[in-house]
């Protein structure tokens, strides 16, 4: 079996009421130009800081910032110095949303 079949199988196992599409090659082969660049990767900590505000946000709005963004939490678990800055950054905000 083809990736082509492969993919259109899935699709109708999905949404079986609905017509099968045929699924044109440029199509395909942006699928597996996507599912090559997925894989899961560690973050930097420059990475890691540029998204460390909204992080926090969402972990002071009560929001499940840990299933919103896991490489941020798993970073966090593993880094002492990114885990101290979060802190700090988290005790401020929460004393700022006291006020």
């Amino acid at each position: 079996m083809n990736i082509k079949n492969f993919i259109q199988r899935i699709q109708n196992t999905f949404n079986p009421q609905r017509e099968a599409l045929e699924l044109q090659d440029e199509v395909v082969l942006k699928f597996l130009r996507v599912l090559e660049n997925a894989r899961e990767e560690e973050l930097s900590c420059s990475e890691m800081y540029a998204r460390l505000d909204e992080f926090v946000e969402n972990e002071v709005q009560s929001k499940d910032s840990e299933k919103l963004a896991p490489l941020i939490h798993e970073h966090l678990d593993m880094c002492p110095e990114c885990c101290e800055e979060y802190e700090a950054l988290l005790t401020v905000l929460e004393h700022t949303k006291k006020e």
